[in-house]
């Protein structure tokens, strides 16, 4: 869980660094997938897609696969994609 944690502080300080850092919100939803956090994941993605980082080139990644099947994951997905 250590790791987790760690996680979250370095893509924080790389979000205070740069806000527009699509790869640290990555990181962000990620770790709180991992740790079961749904609604904090899709804050997070959700920023990932505002900053126009592709997460749908990444769907077959064991992060996603609890998401990729959802109707609001893909909602958003679709939202971001069309822009």
């Amino acid at each position: 869980m250590e790791k987790h944690y760690l996680a979250i502080e370095y893509a924080e300080k790389a979000l205070k660094a740069n806000d527009k850092n699509g790869f640290a919100y990555v990181t962000l939803a990620e770790t709180y997938a991992f740790m079961g956090n749904d609604e904090v994941f899709y804050k997070n993605i959700e920023q990932v897609l505002k900053c126009n980082f592709p997460v749908w080139e990444y769907l077959d990644e064991i992060t996603f696969e609890k998401y990729h099947k959802q109707t609001r994951f893909s909602n958003l997905i679709k939202k971001y994609r069309k822009k």
